[in-house]
């Protein structure tokens, strides 16, 4: 049965085209330390490269992430801020050989900006299948995460502790992406799609997602939302009550809503727009996302990261 929710009452927070030079991004993560953007940069050695941005919301200077010394070329995908408070990312690595078996190898990493120390957390000797185009979440101690293959449709999930490696996971849909863990570690929220009609990409993604949560160790899962379309972001807010999302209802374009997630109401903090890749502040008072190409032009790279203000009843 679909949960009965409601949308609350508030003013979208009115928005205008930064007065700042655009890029082409993808990813946003919020550390102690600053945003951090990962953008297609005509300099950097690949487009999967993260970039710090300056007070005024663009470009600044790269991630200092070492690159492998084994290999040809470096990628770094999926960044985001892990419990710790360090840069949790995808790090993947290939030759330049175009015959015999694979050369890339995928790992997942943490990456402290303040001591530019690399440390594994998820080995390279995990199955490629699995790591080539993962996803992860972590509890908050770090010892337990959720990968997903990335694979949309027939994807597999896992958890996956150092003592028991991979253990397949059944989340009782057709597709599941965008999870995130609550800063308390009782609670994994994540967007799933019961059916995909003719099992087809196209077909799915003309189908409605719902939002669920469920207790940390796959149990008690329960919706709290439906009906969304277009998703394109999912993460807690620092005191565990709210949850940011990106999603279209009704026939809209994007709006970045906040979710209650003991009620499942919403509140809508943006005009409808482009948007991707919402991202809370440390403290929680402000939130972070990118808004694509705003003046609809048509053209890759016309892309800002703007900054919402958290209301009242969310902090």
């Amino acid at each position: 049965m679909k949960p009965s929710t409601k949308i609350l009452p508030a003013t979208p927070q009115p928005l205008t085209i930064p007065a700042v030079q655009s890029g082409k991004y993808n990813n946003l993560v919020w550390l102690d330390q600053g945003l951090i953007v990962q953008a297609d940069v005509a300099t950097a050695s690949s487009a999967h490269r993260f970039f710090w941005l300056t007070d005024n919301l663009e470009i600044g200077d790269p991630v200092a992430i070492p690159d492998a010394t084994d290999a040809d070329v470096t990628f770094h995908y999926y960044p985001q801020r892990l419990p710790n408070g360090k840069l949790g990312l995808r790090y993947s690595t290939d030759m330049f050989e175009l015959n015999g078996p694979p050369k890339d190898t995928n790992q997942y990493v943490q990456f402290d900006p303040t001591t530019e120390q690399l440390t594994t957390l998820l080995p390279a000797s995990l199955p490629r299948e699995v790591m080539k185009n993962s996803d992860v979440v972590w509890s908050p101690t770090l010892d337990r995460a959720l990968i997903t293959d990335g694979e949309y449709l027939e994807s597999h999930f896992y958890w996956w502790t150092a003592a028991t490696g991979l253990q397949p996971l059944d989340l009782g849909v057709a597709v599941a992406q965008y999870f995130a863990w609550s800063p308390d570690g009782t609670t994994i929220a994540f967007f799933g799609k019961p059916s995909v009609g003719s099992g087809s990409v196209p077909g799915a993604l003309t189908k409605p997602a719902n939002l669920y949560l469920m207790d940390a160790d796959g149990g008690n899962r329960r919706m709290i939302l439906a009906d969304a379309y277009g998703v394109a972001g999912l993460q807690w807010s620092p005191n565990g009550r709210w949850l940011v999302i990106v999603a279209r209802f009704n026939g809209s374009r994007d709006i970045v809503w906040l979710v209650d997630s003991q009620t499942g109401d919403r509140l809508q903090l943006t005009p409808e727009g482009r948007y991707q890749w919402p991202v809370w502040s440390p403290d929680g008072s402000e939130l972070a996302v990118i808004w694509y190409d705003p003046a609809d032009t048509g053209v890759e790279g016309n892309d800002y990261v703007i900054l919402l203000a958290v209301p009242p009843l969310a902090r």
